[in-house]
């Protein structure tokens, strides 16, 4: 016989995991524990918010179920913003929380996750595409089985369980463990419709979305794109689907968008959408008048498929990668409608100042940085700027948030790509706002000798509220800080190696030294206060 936990944790080890991320407590020690004995290495967190974006940036670059847990109580709330974060984001985490004997339910208890005071079940519902207390050692398998096949499904995301501590401890005769194997999910209905769209259209526009980058969609998007001659512009979020010098490539569009992808936007019949919500931070700049005759997307997820734009739409479900590789082989070349375009420059003039220009550094960045490398880019101005400006060379290699936009997750989410590609060279660009929230992972990094190379941009005071405040209500309340960080100093006092610069002679030698260092590393910009981020065209109207 063994406990639930030995069951769980060699299904664990069997699916491939090889850490697990997280804040240890008494009621969640057997699972962990259990998980150590079985080879699955255990990166104890700073926060556990940190701990589930690192798991997140685990299952984005393994393809694989990322682990994240916490104790009872505030452990379990401290997970739901990455928990809210991986779905918003299709990454598929497995959440774990711990509760106090199931036993001693309803007596008053400390960090109770029960129903009598945090019911992280509850409240992880919405927050996951599954979420349940298991209240028995027999109804395990069951229900694990059935999160772990969610997790991994075709709309991919996180889940949660939370297991009481007598349960995790419950002795089991057996437990059938089946582990998930990857459907092929495609759909096949449309594909004439889709192929006759494209080939009516007179002015079709191809806006590759996240989803790309997540599904590893980057050689079919440049065939589809090159087989029909369409011009491709990218969402915040699809950045770096396509190589920022391709001939096809127009640009970015929406919020840190160009002018001349947006214009694009604006003069198209027909938008062939590859994993994008159209949200606001991508449509922001197309008008109403100017919705495309059709419209068709694909998406794994059709929530907010067709509901959007008021065009034709044809809907494409299943793994877009899947989809469009089914899809290009099933076109008769023949019937290619033949079509011109041409190369553009859709870049902008870069900003003139007086101090450090981030539009600047992140023109210049890529030149500088292994070509093998992966930029996590957290919220805020910085990161829009860094959508406008950042030449992405490797397809994939680019991510950002632009969608639920949670400050600091990529501190965490560079930390558990690092871990799962140890030969990639990762970098984390933030801002001096994220850093102070959750900064600290730089300890975890230092003590497990994960060497990232965080670049965080100092330029005292939150700069996207802050522009926009100013902009919108002419006040800037609470975005000031009157007493700004020090990055290199709190760096150096978490067991970091830190470089100040002042000018981008000063960065380009930051960055050649931290690559060559291989270890934990924070380059701290401090950039002009008075850069206008490219954020101004999604503004609110408080009059």
């Amino acid at each position: 016989m063994k406990t639930v936990a030995d069951y769980m944790a060699k299904a664990l080890h069997d699916l491939g995991v090889t850490h697990s991320f997280g804040i240890i407590g008494k009621s969640i020690c057997p699972v962990v524990l259990k998980m150590v004995d079985y080879g699955i290495e255990f990166i104890p967190g700073r926060h556990e918010a940190s701990s589930g974006f690192a798991a997140s940036g685990y299952a984005l670059k393994t393809g694989n179920l990322g682990v994240a847990f916490g104790t009872s109580g505030p452990g379990g709330t401290n997970l739901l913003t990455a928990a809210a974060h991986a779905k918003a984001n299709n990454l598929p985490v497995l959440f774990i929380t711990g509760h106090q004997s199931i036993k001693e339910l309803g007596i008053p208890q400390c960090q109770d996750s029960s129903s009598y005071l945090a019911d992280l079940a509850e409240m992880f519902r919405p927050a996951t595409l599954f979420s349940k207390m298991i209240e028995r050692g027999d109804h395990f398998s069951t229900i694990f089985n059935h999160a772990v096949s969610i997790a991994l499904g075709t709309v991919r995301g996180p889940v949660h369980l939370c297991i009481p501590f007598d349960v995790q401890t419950e002795m089991l005769e057996e437990c059938p463990i089946v582990l998930p194997e990857r459907e092929s999910l495609v759909s096949l209905a449309n594909l004439e419709r889709v192929i006759t769209a494209i080939n009516q259209s007179s002015s079709p526009l191809i806006i590759a979305g996240k989803g790309v980058n997540r599904s590893g969609a980057h050689r079919e998007l440049i065939q589809l794109a090159e087989t029909f001659n369409i011009p491709v512009v990218t969402s915040p979020g699809g950045k770096g689907a396509i190589p920022w010098d391709h001939p096809l490539y127009h640009g970015p569009i929406g919020v840190g968008g160009c002018a001349h992808g947006d214009d694009l936007l604006n003069e198209s019949d027909l938008l062939i959408v590859l994993g994008s919500r159209l949200s606001d931070m991508t449509i922001c700049n197309l008008k109403r008048e100017n919705h495309p005759h059709t419209l068709i997307q694909f998406d794994c997820d059709p929530t907010f498929v067709g509901k959007i734009l008021s065009s034709n739409t044809i809907a494409v479900t299943g793994d877009l990668r899947d989809n469009l590789v089914l899809y290009l082989n099933n076109i008769n070349p023949v019937t290619i409608t033949k079509r011109e375009t041409k190369t553009v420059n859709y870049a902008e003039e870069l900003p003139v100042l007086d101090k450090l220009s981030l539009a600047s550094v992140f023109s210049t960045m890529s030149d500088l940085i292994p070509y093998n490398n992966t930029v996590f880019v957290d919220d805020g101005s910085h990161g829009f700027h860094a959508v406008k400006w950042y030449k992405t060379k490797k397809p994939g290699s680019f991510v950002f948030d632009a969608y639920f936009a949670c400050m600091g997750n990529s501190i965490g989410m560079a930390i558990g790509a690092k871990v799962a590609s140890s030969a990639e060279t990762i970098f984390c660009v933030t801002g001096d706002g994220c850093f102070m929230m959750l900064g600290t992972e730089i300890n975890t990094a230092v003590c497990k000798d994960i060497p990232v190379i965080f670049i965080v941009v100092n330029n005292m005071q939150l700069d996207m509220a802050l522009k926009g405040m100013e902009k919108t209500t002419g006040r800037i309340d609470g975005t000031l800080y009157e007493v700004p960080m020090d990055a290199v100093k709190f760096a150096e006092s978490l067991g970091a190696v830190g470089f100040k610069c002042e000018t981008e002679e000063q960065f380009a030698a930051a960055i050649h030294d931290a690559v060559a260092l291989n270890r934990v590393v924070v380059i701290e910009l401090l950039t002009d206060r008075d850069e206008i981020p490219p954020t101004a065209h999604r503004t609110l109207n408080l009059n």
